[in-house]
């Protein structure tokens, strides 16, 4: 059987790595640095004291893609990109009760073009403290990928089985926010797992950390194991990489509310602020709700979700705050209704579907397929020139998700107003190569 390192993952559980340190009595009071023994790569640099440990993960993807409009393929068009360069900083403190988290991105190519004086630095990734009074519970607070997303979410870039996430998870899935967490983990007799996850954030991402320009978001994701935990925290990546022995699964229900949504999904709070006549702020409220599951056993793999989004609006809507913060009044022939759907007009509103499966050969070469495919409500914002995306990806792993080289095949099929008499979609095919170190 080929056995690989465990994995990084999204979620919290990475205290549990080999990376900890308890003093004995006689070393209790010694302060002095050391650097962990028995390395492997994805481990990064750990460095250990009688308080703790410290820890620098760097990881790299590199990126070449081609791909093409046309049904014959003709005039394709190629990338060389970074597709992701990280810094992760981790910490824990005092046997494990406290632990701190940073991430960076250096492959950022977000450009202020549509928030003016909104803008934001998207480097920060991740920053944020957690206290864990035991090994069953943990409140967090700061920066971090949010537990309300789809499943796809709960998983590392570095680590997802294909090269970029599904169709549903961009067009829906905001990442990353700002808030204070709580996660549970109940025992309801046997094998069976309940997980529970609440947040109250500022659903304005990390542009919250310059601002909440909204209300908050409330969220709440239950997972149900029927056969206990995944080995080796196989939950937070997707190819089986253990083989697992015995059938693992998890199932998903996930709801989120946000109290006064100001961007289209969650991810650029402060685009857009509405008022009333005497130029309160008011805002749409955003409602998104969804189930996945995530199933393994010897080698095989099945993840899918479900998704759903609605809004409200507020009656007394007047006009909008420009981003310069001047406020414009809509035109006094512009009835409720039309205000109502500009403002819908602009919020990702609809429902998507995800499934995918895989296998892990011995010979450590894993194949994959997905299919996803989004519908639109008739007034939304047009968040997906493409409503259907067919992949195929098979990847070499040299080092677990530490080490591997991934080739994929895909095409994403344009929504219907956007068809043409010579197009339909996008061909593509791209390789990537991932290493952590």
């Amino acid at each position: 059987m080929c056995m690989f390192q465990y994995a990084l993952a999204q979620e919290d559980e990475r205290y549990q790595r080999d990376t900890t340190y308890t003093p004995n009595e006689s070393s209790e009071n010694v302060h002095i640095l050391r650097i962990k023994k028995g390395y492997l790569l994805g481990d990064g640099i750990t460095f250990i004291s009688g308080k703790g440990n410290f820890n620098l993960s760097p990881s790299l993807q590199t990126l070449y893609l081609v791909n093409s409009i046309n049904k014959n393929l003709s005039a394709p068009n190629s990338t060389f990109a970074i597709n992701r360069a990280r810094l992760n900083v981790f910490s824990n403190l005092f046997e494990n009760k406290i632990s701190l988290s940073a991430r960076l991105n250096f492959a950022t190519n977000y450009a202020s073009t549509t928030t003016g004086n909104r803008s934001f630095n998207t480097v920060l990734q991740e920053a944020n403290i957690e206290y864990r009074p035991n090994r069953t519970h943990s409140f967090n607070f700061g920066l971090r990928a949010d537990y309300v997303d789809g499943r796809e979410t709960r998983i590392e870039g570095e680590s997802i089985g294909f090269i970029d996430r599904s169709l549903v998870s961009d067009a829906f899935d905001a990442i990353f926010d700002f808030g204070v967490r709580y996660k549970g983990n109940y025992r309801l007799g046997g094998t069976n797992l309940i997980k529970s996850y609440l947040s109250v954030t500022t659903g304005d991402s990390r542009s919250a950390l310059q601002k909440n320009f909204g209300g908050f978001k409330y969220g709440i994701r239950l997972d149900y194991l029927p056969f206990d935990k995944f080995s080796r925290a196989g939950e937070f990546y997707m190819d089986d990489l253990y083989r697992e022995e015995k059938p693992k699964l998890v199932i998903g229900l996930v709801y989120s509310y946000n109290d006064g949504a100001t961007s289209a999904k969650g991810t650029n709070g402060g685009r857009w602020l509405y008022g009333d006549a005497d130029r309160n702020v008011l805002l749409p409220s955003y409602t998104k709700f969804g189930t996945d599951y995530l199933f393994k056993y010897n080698g095989w793999y099945s993840m899918g979700s479900f998704v759903a989004t609605r809004a409200t609006v507020p009656n007394n809507i007047a006009g909008e705050f420009r981003l310069d913060g001047s406020f414009i009044t809509y035109p006094a022939a512009q009835t409720a209704e039309q205000t109502k759907d500009k403002v819908l007009s602009r919020l990702n509103l609809g429902r998507g579907f995800n499934v995918q499966a895989g296998y892990l050969f011995p010979s450590n070469w894993a194949m994959g397929a997905r299919y996803s495919t989004l519908k639109e409500n008739n007034i939304t914002a047009a968040f997906a020139d493409y409503d259907r995306s067919y992949t195929f990806v098979t990847t070499k792993y040299l080092s677990g998700n530490s080490l591997k080289i991934q080739f994929e095949l895909g095409y994403n099929q344009l929504r219907e107003a956007l068809k043409t008499s010579t197009q339909n979609g996008t061909y593509y095919s791209q390789v990537q190569f991932t290493i952590q170190l």
